[in-house]
């Protein structure tokens, strides 16, 4: 589309594909106004014949046209370019039937041509649909969308998913791509939902690690919007061991060193840090019957009071396991267990921001019906039953950093 409507890049995720608005009849017209066409458009190739009165009351746009003074007002045809045919005449049919039909391949154009020609009622029907259409995958670009044609509601609301849904919305394709001054607007808010303060610095590394090469000096301040009061130690203690490695070139770890050397001001200052916490608990709920392929997992949140399924543990007929978290609720780990072959030492990892698991390096010792318990970046291993069915009293524990076993100690009391 041309004569200055600027098209912006959205994804739709519809839960119906079409609907049909309807809009109060106009009073200036009347229900029962016979349309007499006294005018030609000429509109993407094609004629339409058209009434200047009923265009008028629809239209701004018209309205100044016909009867504006403007060089139109004394034309029977008129011809307007860069101006998609097909809704437009969706336009018409508005201004006939005080309807019109909306869905997932048309509202984008719609809105647009409605917008050019100010449809001012049309543009409130396509924001309400857009509004039903709000998802974690397109709030962002709904975000910007709504800026561009000033849809307040639609914008409040696209801003409130985003800020609700942080760690889901880190991991779509439209953050990606999203400009600066919205993500420092966003990290900000001391409405973001986050599981910990920790989710909010992977959030801005994952930003900038898209493209390091023109992101990198943003770094500084971004992190300065990270509420650094609020980390936890176990992060805060990966982040100085990576900044006092050597030899490392990459993007990440100059990016670690120079917050090292050069912090923001709000890390400095803890003044400048706001006191108030962003982080809420939660609570994952692992497990399921013994014959099943998979062993489901659900996130349930006590603030919201909501449960979400997250992805399962892709092992079969898998009991028994130990379950531990890691680096502040960063990762859940599954460690050991039985099967229907008989006590594996199998480990399993998944990072709760991604919902996605990985093998790490097997036990030790497999066992069974082990208890685990984390410290900082360490989980402890205690006891548990071996594959012959007894008791083993070692205490097992794995080094997350370096994803490496060793035994240290022996329980006096083995059970």
């Amino acid at each position: 589309m041309s004569k200055g409507c600027i098209r912006a890049e959205l994804k739709l995720t519809a839960w119906q594909s079409a609907s049909m608005e309807p809009a109060q009849e106009p009073e200036e017209l009347g229900s029962q106004t016979e349309m007499i066409t006294d005018t030609v458009l000429e509109v993407g190739e094609r004629l339409f014949q058209v009434s200047r009165r009923v265009l008028s009351v629809h239209s701004r746009y018209f309205e100044a046209m016909f009867f504006g003074g403007a060089r139109e007002s004394s034309e029977y045809h008129i011809v307007i370019r860069g101006i998609d045919a097909v809704p437009f005449q969706a336009l018409l049919e508005f201004t006939r039937t005080a309807q019109v039909l909306i869905g997932q391949e048309n509202v984008i154009s719609l809105l647009e041509t409605a917008d050019f020609f100010q449809f001012d009622r049309v543009k409130l029907l396509c924001e309400k649909f857009l509004e039903r259409e709000l998802h974690v995958s397109n709030c962002l670009g709904l975000m910007t969308y709504s800026q561009q044609f000033a849809f307040i509601e639609l914008h409040v609301s696209a801003m409130n998913v985003a800020l609700t849904h942080w760690g889901d919305v880190m991991c779509q394709e439209e953050f990606k791509a999203l400009p600066k001054e919205m993500l420092m607007q966003l990290l900000k808010s001391d409405d973001l939902f986050v599981s910990r303060e920790d989710v909010v610095f992977d959030s801005i590394m994952r930003w900038i690690m898209e493209d390091p090469a023109t992101r990198e000096e943003d770094f500084l301040d971004l992190v300065g919007e990270v509420r650094v009061t609020f980390l936890s130690l176990s992060f805060l203690d990966i982040l100085v061991k990576r900044s006092k490695r050597l030899g490392e070139t990459d993007p990440f770890s100059r990016l670690i060193k120079k917050l090292d050397s050069c912090p923001p001001p709000s890390w400095q200052n803890m003044e400048l840090c706001p006191y108030a916490g962003r982080s809420y608990d939660t609570l994952y709920v692992l497990g399921g019957k013994h014959e099943k392929e998979q062993q489901e997992l659900f996130l349930f949140q006590p603030k919201t009071g909501t449960w979400q399924a997250c992805s399962p543990l892709q092992r079969r007929n898998l009991t028994q396991y130990a379950v531990a978290a890691v680096g502040a609720g960063l990762y859940l780990y599954v460690l050991g267990g039985s099967t229907d072959e008989g006590i594996i030492p199998a480990v399993e990892r998944m990072a709760l921001v991604e919902s996605e698991w990985e093998s790490m390096s097997p036990m030790a010792q497999p066992v069974e019906r082990g208890d685990a318990a984390s410290m900082g970046t360490r989980i402890y291993v205690v006891c548990g039953l071996d594959e012959n069915g007894h008791v083993y009293d070692g205490v097992q524990r794995l080094n997350t950093e370096t994803d490496s076993w060793d035994v240290i100690s022996f329980s006096p009391l083995p059970r």
